[in-house]
């Protein structure tokens, strides 16, 4: 801290006093706080201390001008009752849908049991970890466009088994999901 700061920091209970009776009762031990930082940053020593003894006058046209920044950014903060509101959490869970989702990747994970296990694994690997192509092939040395290729089949042989009952969950139908 600037040592002609401490001089000004001495009449601290004054600064109180100055901002309670500009009307501040809740936070004036703030605004004096925060007068000390404005000082700090931007005032002048010379203009402030003169023969180690603080200038009322400035100190009080700071504080009442960092007192008045706060009111009006008080005034800006829109408050709302509570009381006004009935909180209600709306019910967006379908059950239906999530059965029907369910059933959907069951289906797809069966499907997977009867491929040839590289595939089955590799699938598995891209879908559940969410890596990137490359970042699999730098961890597992495997050639990427190797993995690409085979992601590519699995995808196709997915969308041809399975693009009925996609189509029919996407559009609500999920009566009709096997």
């Amino acid at each position: 801290m600037a040592d002609w700061l401490a001089i000004v920091a001495k009449d601290h209970d004054k600064w109180v006093r100055i901002v309670k009776s500009l009307g501040e009762n809740n936070y004036p031990e703030d605004i004096v706080q925060t007068s000390y930082e404005v000082l700090y940053k931007y005032a002048d020593p010379k203009k402030i201390i003169s023969n180690n003894k603080v200038s009322d006058g400035y100190m009080f046209f700071t504080l009442r001008s960092v007192l008045y920044q706060y009111w009006n950014a008080k005034k800006k903060v829109k408050k709302i009752s509570l009381d006004e509101y009935v909180l209600q959490i709306p019910d967006d869970t379908n059950y239906e849908e999530q059965e029907a989702f369910h059933r959907l990747c069951t289906m797809i994970d069966e499907e997977m049991k009867t491929w040839h296990w590289y595939d089955a694994k590799l699938t598995q690997i891209y879908r559940d970890t969410g890596l990137s192509i490359r970042k699999i092939a730098a961890q597992s040395k495997i050639s990427w466009v190797s993995i690409f290729n085979t992601l590519k089949n699995t995808k196709t042989k997915l969308k041809e088994k399975f693009y009925e009952d996609y189509t029919d969950w996407k559009n609500g139908d999920y009566d009709k999901i096997r």
